[in-house]
């Protein structure tokens, strides 16, 4: 199979199982075999798994559709960034409808093998998604659907189609700054990486530039002093980059109001880049905020009774 055919696999799941209800597809498109490790906590393995999550999903949010925004293939590996869109008109996870509409991002990393999806590993931005139907306050329930996400960003002033760029020198590009920037805790020189209109989508905002880069990270490095993170899959085509990678540190200060816990804590991410010329113009980035937040929830202790 060539990266075009395991695209159409994938887009097949998407159009035929999640928008189109379809479950009876389901095992043309997955491996007996199918292992899911982003499987969520009581879902079932293999092939149900499958089938239960659209279901939940469609359940919960009776018209969801997903649109593929992105698709990076290489070798035996898709890449997949995704825009789901819905209106809460029943139970999720929990939380009654409330009858609001929300749209969330999610990526994958999709193991193809014999024209079937063999592995999964996947990260949908659930604690957007939770502000949004109002089960986590931080969200003002007007302000307005934060995708489609705005076009990035030319590079001083070089049409964007004259800009070179290498697939082996952008995965290089993205180790850098995951062994060197990153894990060292120093990001003094990323401001050289990047494009002079670098904008980062993330978690429903807009990351821009450099110093917008850095207060976003730094605060992350004073609460998990010792936080280290690793590449797990990197794969590039054309001007795209995908990363899925996990981090793990030590909960020692602070961290968005909640006290230091002492916990240790894994955070599973995929990033997408789009580098040309040697610089990051634009990235999509969903983080695990929720399993982050649960992790370190608890671990705080039980609130004072009377």
């Amino acid at each position: 199979m060539g990266e075009q055919e395991n695209k159409a696999v994938y887009v097949r799941f998407v159009e035929e199982v999640i928008n189109g209800g379809n479950s009876d597809v389901v095992p043309e498109l997955f491996s007996e075999s199918y292992v899911d490790h982003s499987r969520p906590p009581g879902a079932p393995e293999g092939l149900d798994g499958v089938r239960m999550i659209p279901r939940m999903f469609r359940g919960a949010f009776p018209d969801v559709h997903f649109t593929i925004e992105e698709m990076v293939a290489e070798g035996d590996i898709v890449a997949t960034r995704v825009i789901g869109r819905g209106t809460h008109e029943g139970d999720f996870v929990g939380v009654p409808p409330s009858g609001r509409r929300a749209a969330w991002a999610s990526h994958g990393f999709f193991r193809v093998e014999d024209n079937k999806i063999a592995e999964h590993w996947g990260v949908p931005d659930l604690l957007h998604l939770m502000q949004q139907i109002g089960a986590i306050p931080g969200l003002d329930p007007d302000a307005p659907v934060p995708y489609p996400i705005g076009k990035g960003p030319e590079t001083d002033g070089t049409p964007l189609s004259e800009q070179p760029f290498d697939q082996e020198e952008s995965k290089a590009i993205m180790r850098h700054h995951v062994g060197d920037l990153f894990n060292q805790h120093d990001l003094s020189s990323l401001d050289e990486l990047l494009g002079p209109d670098y904008v980062y989508h993330v978690l429903g905002q807009d990351i821009r530039g450099y110093e917008g880069y850095k207060e976003t990270v730094y605060p992350l490095f004073a609460a998990f002093p010792d936080v280290q993170n690793t590449i797990r899959q990197i794969v590039a085509e054309g001007d795209r980059v995908a990363v899925l990678w996990q981090a793990h540190g030590t909960h020692t200060n602070e961290f968005l109001g909640m006290p230091p816990t002492g916990v240790q804590v894994e955070v599973n991410g995929i990033t997408f880049e789009r580098i040309r010329g040697a610089k990051r113009l634009e990235g999509w980035g969903v983080p695990d905020m929720l399993g982050l937040m649960q992790q370190i929830r608890s671990a705080l202790p039980a609130p004072a009774t009377a």
